[in-house]
């Protein structure tokens, strides 16, 4: 059988990816045994897979599965439009630890001072800065 998928240059992943694109039910099956036995017909020289190919196989089918439930995920909310009352996306930045801690400083002043000037009256935006300073602790972890 000639081999379309192997090359000196190419990585481990890159091999498996390509066959598993070619036949995407290997991809579901627990089983990596077919995956195994091509390789090894792949390359003659060897007697057993490697320990470095199993992993790489393994790392890359968690991937693939991670990537597949996010498309899926992302299909089935469907676009999101202003007009129905849907939320944009928002965007996930790195921040630091202490601009959390900064932040989370602030809701507090804001906290007082809303509770200073009409704790009853403004019972609503204390609780929403209540929940934004308890968002904050949680992603500090």
């Amino acid at each position: 059988m000639a081999n379309k998928t192997k090359s000196p240059t190419e990585s481990i992943q890159g091999y498996f990816r390509v066959i598993l694109q070619e036949n995407p039910k290997l991809l579901k099956k627990r089983s990596n045994d077919q995956l195994y036995d091509r390789w090894l017909q792949d390359h003659p020289g060897e007697k057993e897979v490697p320990v470095n190919v199993r992993q790489s196989l393994a790392n890359l089918k968690s991937i693939l599965r991670h990537r597949r439930k996010v498309r899926r995920r992302l299909k089935e909310s469907g676009p999101a439009s202003p007009a129905n009352g849907a939320h944009q996306p928002t965007v996930s930045f790195n921040v630091s630890d202490r601009g959390l801690l900064q932040l989370e400083g602030q809701i507090d002043e804001a906290l007082a001072f809303a509770r200073h000037l009409d704790a009853a009256g403004l019972r609503e935006i204390i609780r929403l800065l209540r929940t934004a300073r308890n968002k904050v602790i949680v992603r500090m972890g």
